[in-house]
């Protein structure tokens, strides 16, 4: 390859590297990533003689003064800076790439790769940041090389002459020169920029976490859809089956795999309902939990009945079910759980402490982007029995739960009695309105405006057909009617079951509503009115080829968060804790195979040494044939230039007169430092080494240069003669 194309296709390398990096993450607006990208293309081509830089110098800076106005003007406006600047910043590269007329116009194209390669650093905290980070460490290293080369050539290149005159030497043929990098320094220096790439990601795994993962976690900045603080009914159109990853949640047990029963993820929950929206009443009972720090940078959240030891012993319920939660950014910050939580977990560095005014059994949590907790929830219900027998007073201000708002027009009222007429407990009546609005009301993403009409009246007695939203709040206010502490939840249902890692990745898509009933005794019980065999329309996943590598590269997403973005001090610990087991059990089976080995080998000798005998041989063989006629390594024979054969001469006459090549400096360096100390032949030498500079990389070996560099030789080694005989 070329040179002056292997330097340029390296730096590209570099800069489209580190503008991927800063792209990818979904901070920068699509407009800016196409207008990048077409950039850097036409940059590649806009060179002479294609173009003359100075006649656009004038119009690259009356353009970049105009977008550098508009970008303060939109910083200020907006507030959004980081943003701002990352898109002037891939500005100024497109410029710079546009107008490389000297070295240091590409040393300032690497320092703007550089300042992409930081910005992304702080808006991209996926996957891809890894990927394209890995990519720039490799190509920078070309990059580095390549630079100081070609400056090197560009600067010093010097032919001297017998007269003492100097002139530069034409740059251009070097920088066609196909000798100085081939195949060999590609893949060489990009096996050491691997090399070092796992040195430091190895670093970044040992050295102890301070602040628990302080300067990557919150990082994210993105706001994901799919979960409503609210419930708004009432709209036209389609609810999207949205597949991005809101959360990911690692369990155990009887809730683990794709067969595992449907977990609700508590989120928020609602007490007033108001012409068709819900909302959390000032009366409303607040979240009763403590708090106390069980180790240093751990922050548990303790709700009534929790203990770490576990609940009640009943057979019917799980309680104290533990899982981790890795959860996305989001508008709201609320904590999620299994059905009904009971404490968490979160790091402590993080935020403030939970609001106090957190109300209906929710818990928000300030956390600013991604976080990872831990949760524990009783998550099966008592059995009916216990439910049916459920009999006492409400505690204070649960009145709210039985209230009935004014707008409900008696039709409702009605509807809800007489479904529920006879039945002579909450469980029975609640069992009953699940049935009716599953027999007289279909599952629909469609939306549909109800007008003026009330949206549950609407839904119940006109159009029949709605989402979660209409089912739960439908069973809220007709449970309520007929005097059932009831109030409705917001969160996710189910969740796709990821093989490759065993952990649940909760969609968007599944966002969903249902509701809870208080029985007294027993506490609140979850119920979901909608139509269990429509609700999930996303199950669990797919079970198809292209299924399976979707679950796969989100399992390495969720690694890269898990052990990047997230890495802290548990983490490591756990890291740390697996590879010592890995290591003691590996060593265990390589420790048995070769007893087991050794005692086979024992009882068949003569199949043994029937294998062993040709295998010595055939290894005698092998390592002869690497070896030379005189005994050494054999190498790869090098065709050198006669010029270079005579500098090589003159080097061992030298050296047998006490001055040899120290291995660190360079020929130039050789020859100028015999000069300053007077050494014989010093002259001569001089010129000879710059030809064979010219006959080594700059391709120059003429029959004329060839006579000369003989006729140097023959005067270098006359003078060291003379020199060693006075």
């Amino acid at each position: 390859m070329k040179f002056a194309r292997a330097h340029k296709g390296a730096s590209y390398f570099a800069v489209a590297a580190a503008f991927g990096e800063l792209v990818t993450g979904g901070a920068v607006s699509p407009i800016t990533a196409l207008l990048g990208t077409t950039g850097l293309i036409t940059s590649w081509f806009w060179e002479p003689p294609r173009i003359r830089y100075e006649r656009w110098a004038l119009l690259w800076t009356i353009v970049s003064l105009l977008v550098l106005v508009l970008s303060v003007t939109f910083a200020v406006t907006t507030g959004d800076i980081l943003g701002t600047g990352a898109d002037f910043l891939v500005w100024l590269t497109i410029v710079k790439a546009h107008n490389r007329r000297a070295a240091r116009d590409w040393q300032q194209l690497y320092v703007l790769a550089f300042f992409m390669l930081v910005a992304g650093s702080v808006m991209n905290a996926d996957l891809t940041f890894g990927a394209f980070f890995l990519l720039f460490v490799i190509g920078a290293t070309w990059t580095m090389i390549l630079f100081h080369l070609r400056r090197e050539m560009e600067d010093n290149f010097l032919l001297k002459h017998a007269d003492d005159k100097s002139e530069r030497v034409e740059v251009r043929r070097i920088l066609e020169s196909k000798r100085i990098v081939d195949r060999r320094f590609f893949v060489g220096t990009a096996l050491v920029s691997l090399g070092i790439f796992a040195g430091a990601a190895v670093l970044f795994l040992a050295i102890p976490r301070v602040g628990i993962g302080f300067f990557w976690k919150g990082k994210s900045g993105l706001s994901l859809a799919g979960f409503s603080d609210g419930v708004k009914l009432g709209g036209h159109g389609r609810i999207k089956d949205d597949r991005t990853v809101v959360m990911r949640v690692k369990v155990s047990g009887q809730f683990a795999g794709r067969d595992a029963p449907y977990l609700h993820w508590r989120g928020v929950s609602f007490d007033e309902y108001s012409h068709g929206a819900w909302s959390r009443g000032d009366r409303a009972p607040l979240t009763d939990g403590d708090l106390d720090t069980p180790r240093p940078g751990r922050l548990r959240i303790t709700l009534p009945g929790f203990s770490p030891g576990g609940l009640a012993s009943d057979a019917a319920r799980t309680a104290g079910f533990e899982q981790q939660v890795w959860l996305e950014p989001l508008d709201a910050d609320v904590l999620f759980g299994a059905s009904m939580p009971l404490a968490f977990e979160v790091d402590a560095v993080r935020g403030t402490r939970p609001p106090d005014d957190d109300r209906n059994d929710e818990l928000r949590y300030a956390h600013g982007g991604a976080i990872h907790y831990t949760v524990w929830s009783q998550v099966e219900s008592p059995d009916a029995d216990r439910l049916r027998k459920a009999r006492g007073p409400l505690p204070p201000n649960f009145d709210v739960y039985t209230r009935v708002p004014k707008e409900i027009t008696d039709e409702t009222v009605a509807k809800a009695r007489e479904i529920t007429a006879g039945l002579t407990n909450d469980y029975d009546k609640a069992q009953a309105l699940i049935a009716w609005l599953d027999a007289n009301n279909r599952y629909t993403l469609e939306l549909a405006d109800p007008g003026g009409r009330e949206p549950i009246d609407f839904f119940l007695f006109e159009r029949h057909e709605g989402h979660c939203e209409y089912f739960a709040s439908a069973f809220v206010i007709m449970a309520r009617s007929v005097g059932i502490p009831t109030r409705n939840v917001n969160g996710f249902l189910g969740g796709e079951w990821n093989e490759y890692d065993d952990y649940f990745a909760i969609r968007a898509g599944d966002a969903h509503s249902w509701a809870e009933i208080y029985f007294p005794g027993e506490g609140w019980v979850t119920f979901d009115p909608t139509p269990a065999a429509e609700v999930d329309e996303l199950g669990r996943g797919g079970t198809g080829i292209w299924a399976r590598i979707v679950r796969f590269l989100d399992s390495v997403r969720f690694g890269w968060k898990k052990w990047v973005v997230d890495y802290d001090l548990s983490e490591q610990l756990s890291l740390f804790k697996g590879i010592g087991g890995g290591i003691k059990a590996g060593a265990r089976w390589v420790k048995e195979q070769a007893i087991d080995g050794v005692k086979a080998a024992g009882r068949n000798w003569p199949v043994t040494l029937a294998i062993a005998i040709p295998l010595c041989g055939l290894i005698a063989w092998r390592l002869r044939r690497r070896r030379g006629p005189g005994g050494g390594p054999r190498g790869r024979a090098r065709v050198r230039s006669a010029i270079a054969t005579t500098y090589a001469g003159a080097l061992a006459q030298l050296a047998r007169q006490g001055h040899p090549r120290d291995p660190a400096i360079t020929p130039r360096e050789l020859a100028r430092d015999l000069a300053a100390q007077g050494v014989a032949g010093a002259g001569p030498l001089g010129e000879l080494t710059e030809l064979y500079y010219l006959a080594e990389w700059g391709e120059v070996v003429s029959p004329d240069a060839v006579a000369r560099a003989a006729a140097l030789g023959r005067e270098i080694a006359e003078a060291l003669k003379q020199a060693s005989t006075r």
